[in-house]
């Protein structure tokens, strides 16, 4: 790397550090502007793709994105909490200008149900929201590969051990915790009533399946429910984001974690060179591991939980039009 260019990227990441650091307090500095709240947020799940089909949409010029992907400005009303100042969420979108879009992703607004939705809807308006849905075991699997491989489990445990725990606490509405979300956070039709109440015409749900098989086609059907023009695309735009990728050294990656959180906003602003460092990090700490599968014998209890509520949404997403359905889903 040139000298030049290390002054420029130590200037822009003390940028980012000053950006973030002062999330706070940088919209009463800057009064004078009239920074504009989202009007399409990406609400749901964890680990469907939310942060591919952020970075896709941030890709066209009518769309701004926040200066980080997942704010969760909303998530405190899930548990009863207050909400920050509304000028800590004003900050994150004083960049955006004249576009005809404002956009976050935060998947977890999906489980506030009608708290987080009557929120957006008295701070935001009625904006557009899109719910991106996975089958529900596979997105257990990687919902547990995923928190396993960013080291969140405070205590190591293999994915059976993972699942059972998480069937115990499926009615404990009073935790949170990575264990008691797992299996709960799969039953979406609990989830979306809420949301298409609410929102109507105005919330779109789409599927990881599509996203993962034709990633171009389905942005542009997304562009077009937006009223944007679809032709901004090209093919080498659409790589995977937010992939799982297991360490070798533990400590080496947490700390990798934190610069990574740190510098989100450097980062989303300097796409290709964050893909450049990252696979540079894979080739000397990303192990090789593919993760745990869901067992045979777990897959199948999972199947008959989630059937009432894969028939239930099936019925739900008919009702409103909805006819190009998932195997998982129309098979349900």
């Amino acid at each position: 790397m040139k000298p030049g260019y290390i002054t420029i990227f130590a200037e822009e990441i003390s940028l980012s550090f000053r950006e973030q650091n002062s999330a706070k307090t940088v919209y009463v500095h800057q009064s004078h502007m009239q920074s504009r709240l989202p009007n399409l947020i990406i609400g749901g799940v964890h680990k469907a793709g939310t942060t591919s089909l952020f970075v896709y949409l941030s890709k066209h010029p009518d769309i701004c994105a926040s200066r980080i992907k997942e704010i969760g400005y909303f998530m405190p009303l899930r548990d009863g909490g207050p909400l920050p100042p509304l000028e800590e969420y004003h900050s994150y979108f004083t960049h955006c200008q004249h576009e005809r879009y404002v956009m976050e992703a935060s998947p977890s607004y999906l489980y506030g149900k009608d708290k987080i939705a009557d929120a957006i809807l008295e701070h935001c308006g009625p904006s557009k929201i899109i719910m991106i849905l996975r089958e529900p075991v596979d997105r257990l699997g990687s919902f547990y590969n995923h928190i396993r491989s960013k080291a969140m489990l405070d205590e190591p445990v293999d994915m059976p051990t993972f699942i059972r725990k998480s069937l115990e606490g499926i009615h404990d509405q009073t935790k949170q915790d990575y264990f008691t979300r797992g299996v709960r956070e799969g039953f979406y039709s609990d989830y979306l009533e809420d949301w298409f109440n609410r929102f109507g015409d105005n919330l779109k749900v789409v599927f990881f399946d599509d996203l993962k098989n034709r990633p171009m086609e389905l942005t542009g059907e997304i562009c077009q429910w937006l009223g944007l023009p679809a032709d901004r695309y090209k093919p080498e735009d659409f790589t995977v984001e937010n992939k799982t990728v297991y360490y070798k050294n533990k400590a080496v990656h947490k700390f990798i974690l934190r610069i990574n959180r740190k510098l989100e906003a450097f980062w989303r602003r300097n796409h290709a060179f964050k893909k450049k460092l990252r696979s540079f990090y894979y080739l000397f700490n990303a192990a090789a591991s593919k993760g745990e599968k869901v067992d045979e014998r777990s897959g199948k209890l999972l199947s008959e939980l989630y059937k009432p509520y894969n028939q239930s949404l099936k019925s739900m997403l008919k009702e409103r039009g909805y006819t190009n359905l998932p195997g998982w889903l129309e098979n349900s």
